[in-house]
């Protein structure tokens, strides 16, 4: 079992236990008010992938304990550290101070730890302006790597933050994936994955915190039209904060989970736009042909329907999700896990994990457990599953002209996908072992 010693360090008040508590503890955002601020050093064993155990240590924020770390337990906070995560305050009232904390943590670091990966948190982004945010982030940037270069410091990454949004799944995705040993031939395996499954995108989130790990997706024939499914625009920027605390307490009036939507998901639903289904992802059809050597299925191919269909599986429990919240992309067989092309929102897969989340905390409390959801509308189908022991797998196939009149994304060809999803567990086991 690997451990990793991971430092957790920013002023008081900067959101560090927050965001923890977000990330490995499931809280939500509007619980953290309650949290008391952190003493000294916390120190919490975080299981990740089931072998992997992060050694965190949260280190309280405050000026005297910033002298004991700098000089008594110098050696012992900053000895053997695998990763330091470092959050700044945006809306600090003492800036100067917060960067000469910095500055001494990245020459202990330096002293003890050279080989450790450094990543700096801008925290609390929501309390800036909007239009203002990239500007001032970017300013904060540029001082944060001054800052870097003035102890030696060449290599580091800066995000900006909000427990409110995205922005944080965004920041702890890529911390989590620096940590993961073999991610390199994950990422291979998941690229064949993705071909064989005839998918647009693939993405595999560790199941406790629903962070993404890793993803492949289908190449962009540049000859293309621009027809075809994908995730493009999953949610955008005004339809993603109705959900952020929208849907923790959706229970109908049977008890069974729900997703608390908003006016126009309702209305959507009243006018028969969206249709629904609890057909859980365990009872698949009868067996398919077609079947390679590796025992999974390459669905028939291509083309682009209609109307709009959510299935959303939590115990056999159905939810609704509105057409706007779904984008398009254009298919293709071949397979690459470079950065998404220009036209994609960049962070479309940590709106996902963000709202899947939430949605877990919801089916907790209706005492249902989680399994997974498809959602399909005229440009694709959004498969979501459990996956391997510690992970759950997101399959994004466009949709295509009907078959043998079938919709896609129904019948054989959904059937053919979770049969793959199934048939890859035992595959995937091997790069992600259990705990």
């Amino acid at each position: 079992m690997a451990k990793k010693k991971v430092l957790l360090m920013g002023k008081a008040h900067s959101g560090k236990t927050s965001m923890r508590s977000i990330i490995f503890a499931n809280y939500l955002a509007r619980d953290t008010m309650r949290l008391s601020p952190t003493l000294d050093v916390e120190h919490h064993h975080v299981r990740f992938l089931g072998d992997l155990v992060l050694n965190l240590w949260d280190c309280g924020g405050q000026d005297a304990f910033y002298e004991s770390y700098f000089e008594r337990d110098r050696e012992t906070i900053f000895r053997s550290v695998e990763l330091l995560i470092y959050v700044f305050d945006i809306e600090s009232d003492c800036p100067e101070k917060d960067f000469d904390h910095f500055a001494g943590v990245l020459e202990a670091m330096e002293e003890n730890s050279p080989d450790a990966r450094i990543f700096v948190l801008v925290h609390k982004m929501d309390l800036v302006a909007e239009e203002e945010r990239e500007l001032i982030l970017e300013d904060r940037k540029r001082l944060i790597e001054e800052s870097c270069l003035g102890v030696g410091v060449q290599h580091f990454q800066c995000f900006g933050t909000s427990i409110w949004d995205e922005t944080l799944y965004k920041a702890w995705s890529e911390i989590v994936t620096n940590l993961i040993p073999n991610i390199g031939v994950l990422e291979s395996h998941l690229s064949d994955f993705c071909r064989i499954c005839d998918a647009d995108e693939v993405v595999l989130f560790e199941r406790a915190t629903f962070l993404v790990i890793s993803h492949a997706q289908a190449k962009r024939d540049h000859n293309d039209d621009g027809g075809g499914g994908g995730v493009k625009g999953l949610i955008t920027d005004d339809e993603e904060h109705k959900h952020q605390e929208g849907n923790e307490d959706g229970a109908d009036i049977n008890g069974e989970a729900g997703w608390t939507g908003n006016s126009e998901d309702l209305a959507a639903e009243k006018q028969g736009d969206i249709q629904m289904s609890t057909s859980p992802h365990s009872q698949l059809s009868s067996p398919i042909h077609d079947s390679g050597d590796d025992g999974m299925t390459t669905p028939q191919t291509p083309g682009s329907p209609g109307g709009v269909n959510a299935t959303h599986t939590a115990g056999g429990t159905a939810v609704v999700s509105h057409p706007n919240h779904v984008g398009r992309k254009p298919p293709s067989n071949q397979i690459t896990n470079s950065s998404p092309t220009p036209q994609f929102d960049a962070h479309r897969f940590e709106k996902i994990s963000n709202i899947v989340k939430q949605f877990k905390l919801s089916c907790g409390k209706a005492q249902s457990q989680f399994q997974g959801m498809d959602v399909r509308n005229s440009k694709f189908t959004a498969f979501i599953d459990a996956f391997t022991a510690n992970t759950s797998i997101m399959v994004i196939v466009s949709s295509k002209p009907q078959v043998n009149g079938q919709e896609w994304g129904t019948g054989v060809h959904k059937a053919a996908t979770l049969l793959n999803i199934q048939k890859a567990r035992s595959h995937f086991e091997q790069f992600i072992p259990r705990s």
